[in-house]
């Protein structure tokens, strides 16, 4: 039988440690880089998502064909509109509020187009006004039958405004079963009394309208499946989205067709650690977060806190005797002091000579000449008179400083060595 491994005390408290700072940075890599967007629950029309509801796949296309495209990830005026032929709003989860209702009025009168999908359910946190409920009524197609494969195929001739231009060369067209507009009664509230026009119908009802406001018109979809990735591949679909941008361009051909990101839940915005930075130190707390900053810098460079890489210990080299008596003799022979270096030598050799004839340091002169004549037959009596003669107040010379060290050194190697 196998057995498993037994953990000492030591690594189980390891291991609890590693894995809960495991899981931690788990988590922060997923918060700093968050998966990429690719479809909603929600099935919303975004540029951003690819699966099926979504309408990545039209704006690609758009871009590919050299249409000037962008997303609108900022509140609608006329700031944020600058530059825009047209504004596409589909199915928004997310409200507009008055100041946006009444700026995208005021763009479209003045010579603008909208393409809009009126959202069916809105959302139920949101206020029940801003998803232009106040313009359009749509509602669930009455004792809709759904076709095996889920959608109604619209022919040219008989569902189509065969003489618009937004239908030319198309023969077929697909939608799906989700709302319509109401015949005769789409347009409500600021629309009443705007010009309607109804472009493609069906047993079901509208499937899509224009309405001339001022200068400009509205294009209203009751279905954005003809839009959408999966739409985009049935019938003529493709070539629908090709005459909905001619047409959306043709009243600025030079500006750019904004697809509404912003009331998607996709606002313009700061990474959550740049939001919560700014809030802290924005608010209140902030002086109190600068001065922690601050202390904490203060304290680091207090306790000598290095940042960046350690620099190699450079260890030096142990220096020999010989280097310090040198110095020393540069620092004496600079300063004149031949008399200082004489009386240290002298005591130096004295000493060591002393001890080699067994006798105290402070024995007299002719003691040690005694001795050493008496030991080694070594006459030191001409060079202890000659030292007597060196000592202050005189001062010998550079050359007589070497000579009587030269000697004194090779006494004592006689004494010591015989040689």
């Amino acid at each position: 039988m196998v057995k498993l491994p037994r953990l000492s005390r030591t690594d189980r408290l390891l291991l609890g440690l590693l894995l809960p700072l495991a899981l931690l940075a788990a988590l922060a890599t997923w918060w700093a880089m968050p998966p990429k967007k690719e479809g909603s629950w929600l099935g919303q029309p975004s540029t951003f998502f690819n699966d099926a509801h979504g309408t990545k796949a039209a704006y690609l296309a758009l871009e590919r064909l050299g249409v000037g495209v962008r997303r609108l990830r900022e509140p609608i005026a006329a700031e944020t509109l600058a530059g825009a032929a047209a504004l596409v709003v589909l199915e928004p989860i997310e409200g507009l509020e008055k100041s946006e209702t009444r700026a995208l009025r005021e763009w479209i009168e003045r010579g603008h187009r909208l393409l809009v999908a009126p959202t069916v359910r809105p959302n139920p946190l949101a206020p029940s006004s801003g998803f232009f409920d106040q313009w359009f009524r749509t509602a669930p197609p009455a004792q809709a039958v759904v076709e095996p494969d889920g959608r109604i195929t619209a022919r040219s001739g008989v569902e189509l405004d065969a003489g618009d231009e937004l239908f030319a060369g198309i023969r077929t067209l697909v939608a799906g079963v989700d709302s319509r507009f109401p015949p005769g009664a789409a347009v409500i509230g600021a629309l009443a009394r705007a010009p309607v026009e109804d472009l493609w119908q069906d047993r079901y009802g509208v499937v899509a309208l224009r309405v001339r406001l001022g200068d400009g018109e509205i294009i209203a979809l009751s279905d954005t499946y003809p839009l959408s990735n999966r739409g985009l591949a049935d019938a003529d679909n493709a070539l629908l989205l090709g005459n909905l941008a001619r047409e959306l361009e043709a009243g600025d051909p030079g500006g750019a067709i904004v697809f509404d990101e912003l009331h998607q839940g996709f606002p313009l915005r700061d990474a959550s650690w740049v939001v919560v930075a700014r809030l802290m130190l924005e608010e209140r707390w902030g002086w109190a977060v600068a001065q922690g900053v601050l202390v904490a810098a203060l304290a680091l460079y207090g306790a000598g806190v290095r940042f960046g890489a350690a620099r190699d210990v450079v260890r030096r080299q142990r220096r020999r005797h010989g280097e310090f008596a040198e110095a020393a003799g540069r620092v004496l022979d600079a300063a004149g002091a031949t008399g200082l270096a004489f009386e240290t030598l002298w005591a130096h050799y004295r000493a060591r000579l002393c001890r080699a004839l067994h006798l105290p340091d402070d024995a007299d002169d002719r003691a040690l000449a005694g001795a050493a004549a008496r030991t080694a037959a070594l006459d030191l009596t001409p060079l202890v008179e000659r030292a007597a003669a060196c000592r202050a107040p005189c001062r010998p010379t550079r050359s007589q400083l070497l000579a009587m060290t030269s000697e004194m050194h090779r006494a004592l190697e006689v004494l010591q060595h015989g040689n």
